[in-house]
């Protein structure tokens, strides 16, 4: 059975303050999400399992892979392989628009959803 999920029914949830995501879809093996991250708001390095894949859809900002600091703008991807600290920061005068896919899926965000009981 084909499931399909429109943007504005997807649960959101606050990942960290400034940005705000949507899981657009969560199968068994992965998920995709896009993320609106608000400029000016610097968010801490992090790591998880989880196999990461990002397009910056809209604004810019610096990426942080390990010991690296990128400046990427719109219509750039990149990859973060599980365990490797990674972070985002959106700058500019404007959001930063980014469609992420985790896999596997990030079961730490689908419990928030659904214990929060977020639309």
């Amino acid at each position: 059975m084909v499931k399909i999920v429109k943007r504005r029914d997807a649960p959101r949830l606050e990942t960290v303050k400034g940005r705000h995501g949507e899981i657009l879809m969560a199968g068994e093996k992965c998920m995709m999400m896009i993320n609106t991250i608000e400029p000016g708001l610097p968010t801490p390095p992090h790591s998880h399992p989880h196999e990461q894949i990002g397009y910056l859809q809209e604004g810019e900002g610096d990426l942080y892979m390990g010991d690296e600091r990128i400046h990427i703008k719109a219509q750039c991807s990149f990859v973060a392989p599980g365990g490797v600290p990674h972070n985002f920061d959106a700058t500019g005068d404007k959001p930063a628009v980014l469609i992420e896919c985790f896999a596997p899926p990030r079961e730490d965000y689908l419990e928030r959803v659904k214990k929060e009981g977020k639309k």
